[in-house]
């Protein structure tokens, strides 16, 4: 029953006995601890739990729960109002009901056993309660996970088809760029030092150069090239990457902290696109911090979904990203920085190559504050 009825039986069993208090005692390892009660201030509870600390009364109780029948003594201490404490038994052998009164006739000790049988009921259904909070936390734990793997597999399908678009139209722009950079730059070759063609010349190397480089990157995405998955040393290729892009940190004023967890286990992956990955989440931070500032790489292994995952988290202290964008950030062709050169695949193929090894990103920003990915990769046990 609801803790509300069991304190109106514990009033309602007073008044039929004349008790001036009642309350319900349960063990809790060698000391007792009030549940309930009913007709005791503050004063007069502190009183009572005083007297239950007495090891004479601690075994009087425990005598009472061995015996299985009502007890009594007298009460010590004025400020419990009685002249007798009652213990009845009460629950699974670790609970009694003590009830202050004058004294209590053969009636009023059935009417106090029948009180005592309702506590088995009142935990019973605190269990019933504890075990439907816990079923709705863990179905609202599946329905979320649920709706991220229903959201990865959007997010794959998108790729996908990019991704078979982005083969054919890289590789037909391939060639005439090819052509286009070559003929350039026999003609620059051509034109004597401080020509203005050779300006205009110039700029359309540029242009086509970084057009090469767009089309370098759609087939960078598109490309399904077999993955060779090793045991690596997941701290050995943090580092690695850290140090192929340490001197551009450097000229741009952004320091890094690392903090590489020694325990962490094996990795199974392909190391060279593992490297990617950290490439690209550097360079995003990097770009994202035009006046410098800080990344901080840190490497650990944690548990999540039932698994072990090591995970890889670079946090950067740049501008951050804008709550509309978090939504997008990974989808094809995406980016805030068209007008510098950004082709928005950079996040794209990183999703891919991390999904591709059974794993998850994840990703944190505050407005002004800055940006933190998250790479799980899964711990999976090899023979090797």
């Amino acid at each position: 029953m609801p803790a509300s009825g069991f304190l109106a039986q514990l009033r309602e069993c007073c008044l039929l006995t004349d008790a001036s208090w009642a309350v319900w005692l349960q063990q809790d390892g060698p000391n007792w601890a009030a549940r309930e009660y009913h007709g005791l201030n503050r004063a007069s509870l502190g009183a009572l739990l005083g007297m239950v600390e007495d090891s004479a009364v601690c075994g009087w109780l425990e005598r009472t729960l061995v015996s299985g029948r009502v007890r009594s003594r007298s009460a010590a201490d004025s400020a419990l109002a009685c002249s007798r404490v009652y213990a009845i038994p009460a629950g699974k052998g670790d609970s009694v009901l003590l009830v202050g009164a004058q004294s209590l006739n053969s009636r009023g000790e059935r009417i106090w056993r029948l009180a005592a049988l309702s506590v088995g009921q009142l935990r019973r259904h605190r269990m019933l309660e504890q075990d439907l909070r816990n079923t709705k936390q863990e179905l609202q734990a599946r329905i979320a996970a649920q709706a991220a793997a229903e959201q990865r597999l959007i997010q794959a399908a998108k790729l996908a088809a990019v991704g078979e678009m982005a083969a054919g139209v890289a590789h037909e722009l391939n060639n005439p760029l090819t052509t286009i950079v070559g003929f350039a730059e026999l003609i620059r070759d051509d034109l004597p030092q401080g020509s203005t063609s050779r300006t205009d010349i110039d700029t359309v190397l540029r242009e086509a150069m970084r057009a090469r480089d767009v089309v370098r990157h759609l087939l960078d995405f598109s490309r399904s090239s077999e993955m060779v998955r090793v045991k690596a040393d997941i701290n050995a290729l943090t580092s690695d990457s850290l140090a192929l892009v340490r001197h551009l940190l450097s000229t741009n004023g952004v320091q890094v902290r690392a903090n590489l967890d020694d325990t962490l286990p094996w990795g199974f992956v392909d190391r060279d696109q593992i490297k990617q990955v950290l490439l690209n989440l550097i360079h995003n931070a990097l770009n994202a911090m035009p006046s410098g500032g800080e990344i901080a790489i840190t490497t650990s292994c944690r548990q999540k979904y039932g698994s072990n995952w090591i995970t890889i988290t670079l946090a950067d202290t740049g501008v951050g990203i804008p709550p509309e964008d978090m939504v997008r950030i990974f989808e094809p062709f995406f980016t805030t920085r068209s007008g510098e050169g950004g082709t928005g695949l950079g996040l794209s193929v990183t999703y891919g190559i991390v999904a591709s090894h059974g794993g998850r990103i994840e990703v944190e920003s505050v407005r002004g504050e800055g940006a933190s990915f998250t790479v799980w990769l899964p711990v999976e046990a090899q023979g090797a």
